[in-house]
């Protein structure tokens, strides 16, 4: 019995230190598999140019766009506490450029506001998902990513992307 009972207690000490299974919630895979892609979506523009053709009206809310954009806010923290968003900057960089950061650039310092974007994800309802942006997409500050979605401006002047895909390069 005293066995039976040692090795019971040494499985469940196993099973608690080493986990039993994905604790992820069902929620949590089903907006995954709904927002994550496995590839890139192409034809890729800089935040700029979709700035740009949104303000003249050549580029219309309702048409998806695809931009490559890092998630980076400079000095300030990128995620939206126990949300699904989150800020990134252009990542299209000078000729390319995928480590150029904007916001230490001379050049791009003196119109930041034209390579930052806010990315929202949203529910059925248009409602923002009430998950944090990290623990749904296991996404971290600097991580390089491509989104597509529509865009529009906040009171500020700030371009927000609905996405409607996600791809985390890694």
């Amino acid at each position: 019995m005293k066995k039976r009972m040692s090795l019971s207690l040494a499985i469940g000490c196993c099973l608690m230190t080493t986990g039993c299974g994905d604790a992820t919630s069902p929620r949590v895979l089903a907006l995954r598999s709904q927002f994550l892609v496995a590839s890139a979506p192409e034809k890729e523009r800089p935040v700029p140019d979709v700035r740009k053709d949104l303000k003249s009206g050549e580029l219309k809310p309702d048409t998806a766009f695809v931009v490559r954009a890092r998630i980076n806010a400079g000095d300030f923290p990128p995620f939206a506490e126990g949300k699904a968003a989150f800020i990134v900057t252009d990542a299209t960089g000078h000729d390319g450029d995928e480590s150029h950061d904007p916001h230490e650039c001379p050049f791009c310092k003196r119109d930041i506001k034209s390579v930052i974007a806010r990315v929202e994800f949203d529910d059925e309802a248009g409602r923002m998902i009430d998950i944090d942006a990290r623990e749904l997409f296991n996404l971290k500050e600097f991580d390089l990513l491509v989104i597509e979605g529509r865009g529009q401006f906040d009171e500020d002047d700030m371009l927000v992307i609905a996405a409607s895909k996600i791809f985390v390069s890694r």
